[in-house]
Parts: structure tokens; C-alpha cells; sequence
């Protein structure tokens, strides 16, 4: 079985490339550079398209990037500006999208939990997370020694 290179920790870098293109963006150029920055050897325009994710995005991008084109001031004076704030809007315009999707995605939980007669009282979703004990010492023992320090 071939090792998968796009996973839940390289999707988030190979977005930030999209958001950072300028230029021409095409499968081939962005495979490469992809392959660069994940550090293997090549990756397919086939391996890419698995993922609807990338692929909507990579439509978006190319799309932005000709528009942005054609509305590119010619001062340049403000190159590194421009590219600073086009970036920066290509990455709000990534992330209100995700966003959206995963308030879609709460509400289809929240309603089917309503449509099964989930309890979400006794469910008790929102109960803060356990504190990490890193000090290697039994918890009671941690609990202990910040409560007998001298004020």
C-alpha cells in the first residue's frame, strides 16, 4: 500500500500554499511546489483531486488570481503591500468557508440530536477537559504541593 502524503497535518500547509500562489497556478507548478514543501519526491495531480477540499480551493485561487490580475494596480510602489493584503484575503476567504461548513455540519448534529430525543443536559458536552499532568507525580500529590506553598 502506498504512503499516504496528504493527511490531516500536510492538508493545512497545502492550503496555506494555495492562499501564499501568486502567479500562473497550475496542477503541474503547484504539484511541485507541494512536493517541496512536504518533503517527498512528487505528488499527482490525481492524488490531489481526491481530496474536494484542494480541489474546490485550487478552482477558487485560480480564479482570484485572475481577477486579481486584471485589477492589479500598476503602482509599484505598493507591490508588497498588495501581495500582503491579497494573500490575506485569500486565506479569511479559505477560513470563512471552513467555517460555514462546520456550522452546517453543528447544526445537522444539533437537529438530529433534537430528531432522536437526545438529552444534551445529561450528555454533558461542554465539561471542561482534564488538565495535562506533565510532572510525572500522581495528581493528588501535584494538588498537594500548589496548595502548601507559602503565600
Amino acid at each position: 500500500m502506498p504512503k499516504q502524503i496528504i493527511t490531516k497535518s500536510t492538508l493545512p500547509k497545502i492550503m496555506r500554499e494555495l492562499d501564499r500562489w501568486e502567479g500562473k497556478l497550475t496542477w503541474p507548478l503547484f504539484c511541485e511546489r507541494v512536493a517541496k514543501v512536504l518533503g517527498v519526491a512528487s505528488i499527482s495531480k490525481h492524488a490531489m483531486y481526491l481530496y474536494p477540499a484542494i480541489k474546490a480551493r485550487f478552482q477558487q485561487r485560480q480564479k482570484d488570481l485572475r481577477e486579481a490580475r486584471e485589477a492589479l494596480p500598476r503602482d509599484y510602489t505598493l507591490e508588497a503591500a498588495t501581495r500582503r493584503v491579497a494573500d490575506l484575503e485569500a486565506q479569511v476567504k479559505r477560513l470563512e468557508e471552513t467555517n460555514k461548513l462546520l456550522l452546517d455540519q453543528f447544526r445537522r448534529w444539533q437537529y438530529n440530536a433534537y430528531a432522536n430525543n437526545v438529552r444534551m443536559e445529561l450528555l454533558e458536552w461542554d465539561k471542561p477537559l482534564l488538565e495535562v499532568n506533565r510532572s510525572g507525580r500522581p495528581r493528588s500529590q501535584s494538588k498537594k504541593s500548589k496548595n502548601n506553598k507559602p503565600a
